[in-house]
């Protein structure tokens, strides 16, 4: 956990609205000065944590921040031990919360003692788990708080964070000014650049994806020729079953293929060519707008990972490429991302 430099103050009217929504809260006393505990608090970590910039209120003798956990998978064969879930009626007991968070709060008792107060502030659950998860009755199990009160008690610094903290204090020379405001600039223009780029929805997209989810496999050719209303040419394919493969142009911006292999693999695969950002796609997915880590975290509760690969562009010629892959049901699911935002989609029933 990394704090974010720019503080925001958590007001008073917000953290009680938090506790009277969760009913539940921690308080102990450490030791230690308030000073020592606002430098330790980030440092905290455990499985369901990330290296992320954290939000933080610094008054005098008071010092608040959160510790949020992250994809927290519940189901009847792994019960996170977090949360104790409170479902409505009728939820399958298999859900997923994207991020839950707790407000740790220090309070100033004396140069040496403070008054630590944990509580839970807000449940986070993914798009499948909204409907199913009442976060107002949800309550933590009190585990993520025993694990911050052991830590505050005993964590201590390295020898090397003094040094470290020096050296990032230190002044940066004119050389390292410039590139980093090279930097900024180039970011800021490519994001104004993307401002300008318009977004369509691809009717196509929409016929083809009509039950606003992946096409589940085994399928057949016939199936994307109805839902598409466009017939397919049928390139010849030495390793495919029968010799050919289906595809199929469609706005002149896409290709979509689906092909039956020898081996028993069966796949298809839709590949954007256009410049516009094009929503029409399921689970919200936009081409050339949806970014791969954004994917990542959207399909986290289907344990999405996220890496690079290279791809042959010619005999010899290879280019790299960000791919976020993951299992969803029987299917196996690629998502490309060939300029950052996602290009390219394949569905399989066997793992690329």
């Amino acid at each position: 956990m990394k704090i974010n430099l720019n503080y925001k103050l958590f007001t008073a009217v917000s953290t009680l609205c938090f506790s009277l929504s969760f009913a539940q809260k921690v308080e102990f006393t450490v030791p230690k000065s308030i000073d020592v505990l606002e430098n330790i608090i980030f440092d905290f970590k455990n499985d369901y944590t990330k290296e992320i910039a954290a939000d933080a209120a610094a008054m005098e003798d008071n010092f608040s921040t959160t510790v949020d956990l992250f994809n927290l998978k519940y189901d009847t064969g792994n019960k996170n031990p977090y949360l104790n879930l409170a479902l409505n009626k009728g939820a399958k007991n298999k859900q997923f919360i994207e991020r839950a968070s707790w407000m740790v709060n220090f309070k100033k008792i004396s140069k040496k003692s403070t008054k630590v107060t944990i509580d839970i502030e807000s449940i986070v659950p993914d798009r499948w788990s909204k409907k199913d998860v009442d976060v107002k009755l949800t309550k933590s199990t009190g585990k993520v708080e025993n694990e911050i009160k052991e830590f505050l008690l005993t964590y201590k610094k390295p020898e090397s964070y003094a040094q470290a903290t020096a050296d990032a204090a230190a002044e940066p020379t004119e050389e390292q000014m410039a590139a980093a405001e090279a930097q900024a600039v180039a970011q800021m223009e490519e994001l104004d650049n993307r401002k300008l780029i318009q977004q369509t929805t691809s009717k196509k997209l929409q016929a083809l994806f009509s039950k606003k989810q992946f096409i589940t496999l085994p399928t057949t050719a016939d199936t994307f020729t109805k839902l598409l209303q466009i017939q397919p040419s049928e390139p010849e394919c030495e390793t495919c079953k029968g010799g050919k493969y289906s595809s199929w142009d469609i706005d002149e911006v896409f290709n979509l293929i689906y092909a039956k292999m020898n081996d028993g693999e069966e796949y298809y695969a839709l590949q954007y060519y256009g410049d516009q950002k094009v929503s029409g796609l399921p689970y919200g997915l936009v081409f050339n707008e949806s970014s791969a880590s954004e994917c990542k975290a959207k399909f986290a509760r289907y344990n999405a990972q996220l890496y690079q690969t290279t791809v042959e562009v010619d005999a010899n010629t290879s280019s790299a490429l960000t791919v976020v892959t993951f299992k969803m049901d029987n299917r196996f699911v690629r998502l490309e991302f060939g300029n950052q935002y996602l290009t390219r989609l394949l569905v399989s029933n066997k793992e690329q």
